[in-house]
């Protein structure tokens, strides 16, 4: 657009005392504009390329880098990219842009936007939801299988942020970073929260011991270690709850010990490390066992905490039954409930709550997590299943290229069977000779295929013939020219979680049936 009309609709913007639905150009996004005394902010909108706009001060706007200016006596108007420079000169005039500690809200949901263009659409739908949105959310292995930065992520979220005039707040994970200097680049690139993934220090192979086996491990440790354990735990019962207790017998104090205790003193270290100095929200990650954390874990491994005066903001026990990603819930729903009360008891009495892991698509158990954690909170974690929504978009508009990345995914899945765990198999799952443009969107409503396509974003988005992306410049593109119908998606699919989790809606069939077809 040019310069001038641009100072014509800011002029317009000045006079119109916070009314704008009658600008003159439909370019100018609206939610974004934001007017400091008789300075003016706002995203352009031109075709599929987005740009800041800023009217200020001209002593002041030299801050901002700026492909064109123009000057109108002592303001000058400037168009820029959405570069980090620009966002950090924004952040300075609004902090909110930033993210900031979810400290104090007792509802929060990781959103996990892969492809870093959902979280507009993820805003549109938590304003006035009461929920807290942890809108950027990547592990070190999604950065790398998306060839993304933790700057990139966060900066995407920003911008989404200040295009959207989201200005209630939002949190930034470091999400299950191991090794402290995963933990240094996720606090140093701006996140405000960190999931301490304790996998490394977890000791799984102990469930697999007998009895004579587990005991002869325990006595391997000091004197002074296992006197410690035993007066503290052994044949002792802890009260959790009004009519809930938590017992340790031999076996049960020995397995907690030998299992997590190295987690616990890594936590530790973790905490005063990098939580305290920087002033994190600390999760912890417990999940990441062969077997569900009994309530004895549990109890242990947050007692442990609380004698070395640690209390995470969250705690991610593994929970009974299966939370494989992109599907629902797998296992007994009432066993799940009885053990899920328990374990919130665990989190109430020590003053965090509980945090539910690869909550994609679980709607069968969110009515019970919205009820049970209702009073006290929760943070559910999704799996990045925006990129299905992506997906429903391509089948749509596109279904033989839908086809041809679903034949990719499907031919090469064992590339991801270790880092992943899932049911799908080549065996259990459509195959791609019976895919046609009449069926391609069938894909996404079928468990199997959805883990097919789900697993295996990384290597659709990165593999490479004769030097060039096979996929990911195409499917970017088309994102791209529909993000219309990709926000549209994405506000069902996350609307029908909130939902249950809220109570807006009693069960999954009520949600799937409120928000309909895709």
């Amino acid at each position: 657009m040019e310069l001038e009309k641009l100072l014509n609709v800011v002029k317009e913007i000045l006079a119109s005392q916070g009314d704008y639905s009658q600008l003159s150009e439909s370019q100018v996004y609206q939610p974004s504009i934001q007017v400091d005394r008789r300075n003016v902010y706002f995203i352009l909108h031109e075709g599929l390329e987005k740009e800041l706009v800023v009217y200020e001060d001209r002593h002041s706007i030299g801050d901002f880098e700026a492909a064109t200016e123009l000057i109108d006596q002592d303001k000058a108007l400037i168009v820029g990219p959405l570069s980090e420079l620009n966002n950090e000169a924004l952040a300075a005039r609004f902090a909110w842009i930033k993210p900031t500690s979810r400290h104090g809200y007792k509802y929060t949901f990781g959103l996990g936007d892969r492809l870093g263009s959902a979280s507009n659409a993820h805003l549109r739908l938590f304003k006035g939801r009461g929920i807290f949105p942890v809108l950027a959310q990547q592990s070190i292995r999604e950065l790398l299988l998306t060839n993304r930065t933790e700057t990139d992520v966060l900066l995407s979220a920003s911008w989404a942020v200040f295009e959207e005039g989201y200005q209630d707040g939002w949190g930034a994970d470091g999400d299950h970073v191991k090794n402290p200097y995963e933990v240094d680049y996720a606090v140093k690139t701006g996140c405000t929260m960190i999931t301490l993934d304790c996998t490394e220090k977890i000791h799984n192979e102990i469930a697999d011991l007998s009895e004579a086996e587990l005991d002869a491990a325990y006595h391997e440790l000091d004197a002074e270690t296992r006197a410690y354990f035993n007066d503290t735990y052994l044949n002792q019962t802890f009260a959790v709850g009004a009519d809930l207790a938590v017992h340790f017998g031999k076996k049960e104090l020995e397995q907690s010990v030998l299992i997590f205790n190295d987690a616990i003193l890594y936590a530790e270290y973790i905490y005063h490390e990098f939580v305290v100095p920087y002033n994190l929200d600390f999760e912890i990650s417990m999940d990441e066992t062969i077997v569900p954390t009994t309530p004895e874990n549990h109890y242990f491994f947050a007692n442990e905490l609380k004698t070395k005066e640690i209390t995470p903001e969250t705690l991610a026990p593994k929970f009974y039954g299966e939370f494989q990603k992109a599907i629902d819930y797998i296992g007994d729903l009432d066993r799940f409930e009885r053990e899920y009360r328990v374990h919130e008891a665990i989190a109430e009495h020590f003053g965090y709550r509980l945090s539910i892991h690869s909550g994609s698509d679980k709607l069968s158990v969110y009515p019970i997590i919205g009820s049970v954690s209702h009073d006290h909170g929760w943070h559910v974690k999704t799996a990045g299943t925006n990129w299905l929504e992506a997906l429903r978009v391509v089948a749509k508009v596109d279904p033989e290229f839908m086809i041809e990345l679903y034949r990719f995914a499907f031919e090469n899945l064992d590339d991801v069977k270790s880092f992943y765990v899932f049911h799908a198999t080549q065996e259990n799952s459509p195959k791609p000779d019976q895919v046609t443009i009449a069926n391609v969107a069938d894909l996404l409503e079928d468990d199997n295929a959805r883990q097919v396509l789900h697993t295996m974003y990384g290597s659709i988005l990165n593999v490479q013939k004769s030097y060039h992306y096979v996929y990911r410049d195409r499917f970017f593109k088309l994102l791209r020219e529909h993000q219309a119908e990709y926000d549209a998606c994405l506000n069902k699919h996350i609307a029908e979680h909130l939902d249950l989790l809220q109570g807006l809606a009693k069960s999954k069939a009520e949600v799937k049936a409120k928000y309909g077809e895709k």
